[in-house]
């Protein structure tokens, strides 16, 4: 997933000289083909899972999940053939090139106007239970990516990107590269809170108690979903415990996220990138991250249709932010201008942790009246109960945002 360095080829060889190898393209190809045959290995094994669980006739665990996670797998495979085959051709020395009307014809301005349809179809097959593993993971990968590849569209379009193969390499990397990164590096720092709540209960004994019976308590319970939730309500309404949560997703996780989605920037330092583009690079690495990050978490069919309308405007903080702190990476690099750099890491960081913040809050105010009844009354029901249309705002902001700052940079490349 190493993209391109140049963007141009190379010269051809003289007389008796073989042509130089290309080890960027050469890395490229191996890392890209190595990722899509262990998507579609993971895929495959996750297609058997699904596929022997409803030949047994398990009525109890739902399967669907599983059809659309392998469906997601596979689809994101898919997403970086082109990375592989645009190395691969530079590394034979035949440069491909789309012809014009097929480009023309998978411009995400003309396919964005399926997605209305998709969602239609989609709320109609999750109310068909015996076609639903079937027909919906098509129906999910689709309703997922387009979307989010016209906002990438969107944020690129008229700036300078370099080759075929840069492009579908720095995509390729955000799209995976970035996600593993980042799963390291957040499980480093869920290990260290742990280790860091664990000191803290075990220096007071009144919590050690709590603890104990609470866990005697899970023992006990029957194994279902309503026992737990009644069991752990007292958990859940604790402000120390909710304030834990909101902190870790709205700050630590938006610090790490946002220092490694511009991945596929990161890999171009030092190759000659223009400000305009570091925004690009940074929008489709931020691209990749957000597809294979929305494709992964929304495998529950559970307000199908709300859960992909919620992604996109997910999607659009992710190619924002990734795409600003790529611009910003870039004047660092080439003029020195690294308070500037600090100032729109933070500026990332605010809006991502605004975005996750509210979510939560929206979150745990719907889970108040069933499961945890403090969470719905004082500032945290208040808030609650306005983050729905704020996150609505937020994400226009930031769709404007990006719109905005690609027709700037269009006119200053």
């Amino acid at each position: 997933m190493i993209p391109d360095s140049t963007g141009t080829p190379d010269l051809p060889p003289g007389p008796g000289r073989a042509a130089p190898v290309h080890w960027y393209s050469l890395a490229q190809f191996g890392l890209s083909l190595l990722a899509v045959l262990g998507l579609w290995g993971a895929a495959a094994s996750t297609l058997i899972a699904a596929l022997s669980q409803r030949l047994v006739g398990d009525v109890v665990v739902d399967d669907l999940p599983l059809f659309l996670i392998a469906g997601s797998l596979f689809f994101t495979g898919l997403l970086l053939l082109p990375s592989a085959g645009y190395a691969l051709a530079r590394i034979l020395g035949r440069p491909v090139e789309l012809p014009p009307p097929v480009a023309r014809l998978l411009r995400p301005t003309l396919l964005i106007f399926a997605f209305p349809l998709l969602l239609a179809a989609g709320y109609w097959i999750t109310q068909q239970a015996s076609l639903a593993w079937l027909l919906l993971p098509p129906v999910h990968v689709l309703a997922i990516s387009l979307p989010l590849l016209w906002l990438a569209y969107l944020a690129i379009r008229d700036l300078p990107l370099g080759s075929h193969q840069r492009l579908w390499g720095v995509f390729a990397s955000g799209a995976t590269l970035g996600p593993m990164l980042i799963m390291v590096a957040e499980l480093a720092a869920l290990l260290v809170g742990i280790v860091l709540g664990a000191a803290v209960i075990a220096s007071r004994p009144e919590l050690v108690e709590t603890l104990e019976r609470l866990i005697s308590r899970l023992q006990a319970a029957p194994p279902t979903s309503e026992a737990v939730l009644e069991i752990i309500q007292p958990v859940l309404s604790s402000p120390g415990v909710i304030f834990s949560v909101i902190a870790f997703a709205a700050l630590i996780v938006p610090l790490i996220e946002e220092a490694l989605k511009p991945v596929g920037v990161w890999l171009l330092a030092g190759k000659g990138l223009s400000p305009a583009g570091g925004f690009a690079a940074g929008a489709l690495s931020g691209a990749g991250y957000a597809v294979v990050e929305s494709l992964l978490l929304t495998s529950n069919t559970t307000d199908w249709a709300l859960l992909v309308l919620a992604r996109v405007g997910t999607g659009t903080v992710h190619i924002l932010t990734s795409a600003l702190v790529g611009w910003a990476l870039v004047q660092a690099w080439s003029g020195g201008r690294y308070l500037r750099l600090g100032a729109v890491y933070l500026l990332a960081v605010l809006v991502h942790g605004l975005w996750n913040g509210l979510t939560l809050l929206n979150a745990f105010t719907s889970l108040a009246p069933a499961h945890a009844p403090a969470l719905g009354t004082g500032w945290l029901g208040q808030l609650g109960g306005i983050a729905l249309p704020l996150l609505g705002v937020l994400a226009a902001a930031a769709f404007a945002a990006l719109l905005l700052a690609n027709r700037r940079l269009a006119r200053f490349k």
